[in-house]
């Protein structure tokens, strides 16, 4: 009997010590020593009671931003940063420094978890011997012609003391309010990228942009030593731009495709002057549910709108009071302010939807497609919720 307890002790203690999750640090290259590695053992965390903590010393830091995040059990299935997004430590001064990373897990709800960094300085900052290296502009083919492609050397920078770079590029067509993104790239490589105006390594791109439309001569300088991006736009000549296509891309259960800018049968229809709308019929939506979605120009990513206009996603739910089942979903998307809307309204077994209208001042009208139609329209139309025969 001693030996069957002996046995179930030591059972117990093994399927404990495998349930034991393992949490690494990941981030950039100058914080981390590897980019974005989750199966970097060097970066694991220690520790119990859901309090964990991982120490790197002399780590050789500029003035800047550093994004990191940590990652349960070697892989991306689960990871926490800032929010929805990365958590970053800012440095202030060029030094060496001992970084401290804690992760409180809280298991009961898990949105709660926290990570922070502590940056103490601990010495002089001393350069990386990283030899000569090779510098490269990579981003939007608008931009650069190939497509965020660091290892495309017709975009490589020029220096003469290897210090400051430069590129220059001629006849670029600018669109007025459009953001152009990219980012900086060492030898060919994304393992070192630099993109943020706040300088140091970070998932965000550095974007131009013009406010009048045309052919520019772009220069983008990079200084390597302080990690700096800066840019001028010059006005060489005039460019007219076509009509934007306009395409709602999001999750699948949301628009049939997961995330697809190419997707044409997402494509919005203008409805007005600056103001486009897609509707989707009998799309099956759950309440309690966030659905994300943004909205993207010319079937690309190089433009695309979501949460008040900015990068991060929109976020769709139906209504407290909305249940499960069928929903024909209006989009609404105004140019002029970046702004991205949906509503959810009960399809109609008879094949009638419950549009709501989209001016209050005004009388909307659908074709039975769902798609709104101007005073010129002949034929069967719904105009609030009913449907009349235009002639």
């Amino acid at each position: 009997m001693k030996k069957i307890f002996t046995l179930i002790v030591m059972l117990a203690a093994t399927l404990g010590m495998q349930a034991q999750d393992t949490w690494t640090i990941v981030g950039v290259k100058a914080l981390c020593g590897t980019n974005w590695d989750p199966t970097d053992t060097a970066n694991d965390m220690t520790g119990n009671n859901n309090v964990f903590t991982l120490v790197k010393e002399n780590v050789m830091l500029k003035a800047g931003e550093y994004e990191y995040k940590v990652a349960k059990n070697h892989a991306w299935d689960e990871s926490y940063g800032s929010g929805e997004g990365n958590a970053k430590l800012v440095i202030d001064e060029n030094a060496a420094y001992k970084v401290t990373f804690t992760f409180t897990y809280d298991t009961e709800n898990n949105s709660d978890s926290e990570l922070i960094a502590e940056a103490t300085k601990t010495g002089e900052y001393v350069k990386p011997d990283t030899g000569d290296q090779t510098w490269t502009v990579a981003g939007v083919p608008e931009l650069c012609g190939a497509s965020w492609d660091p290892a495309a050397t017709e975009n490589d920078m020029n220096s003469e003391d290897n210090v400051i770079f430069k590129w220059t590029k001629t006849n670029v067509p600018l669109d007025k309010d459009t953001p152009y993104g990219f980012k900086v790239c060492a030898n060919h490589e994304w393992a070192e990228a630099y993109g943020g105006a706040a300088g140091g390594q970070t998932s965000d791109n550095y974007e131009i942009m013009v406010t009048v439309p045309g052919l520019y001569t772009v220069e983008i300088t990079f200084n390597s030593e302080e990690q700096t991006i800066a840019v001028s736009t010059t006005k060489t000549g005039d460019y007219e731009f076509g009509e934007k296509t306009w395409t709602i891309c999001g999750v699948e259960a949301l628009c049939g495709v997961s995330w697809d800018p190419t997707a044409t049968e997402n494509d919005m229809i203008k409805t007005a002057e600056g103001e486009y709308t897609l509707v989707k019929k009998s799309v099956a939506l759950l309440p309690m549910t966030e659905y994300e979605y943004k909205v993207a120009a010319n079937h690309a990513w190089t433009e695309s709108y979501g949460m008040d206009g900015g990068s991060n996603n929109q976020v769709f739910q139906l209504d407290i009071e909305q249940e499960e089942g069928l929903y024909d979903i209006t989009f609404i998307f105004l140019t002029e302010t970046k702004t991205l809307e949906a509503f959810a309204e009960p399809s109609d077994p008879a094949g009638v939807s419950t549009l709501k209208a989209m001016n209050s001042k005004n009388t909307v009208i659908y074709n039975l497609a769902g798609q709104r139609v101007n005073k010129n329209f002949r034929g069967i139309a719904i105009e609030n919720s009913k449907k009349i025969v235009v002639k």
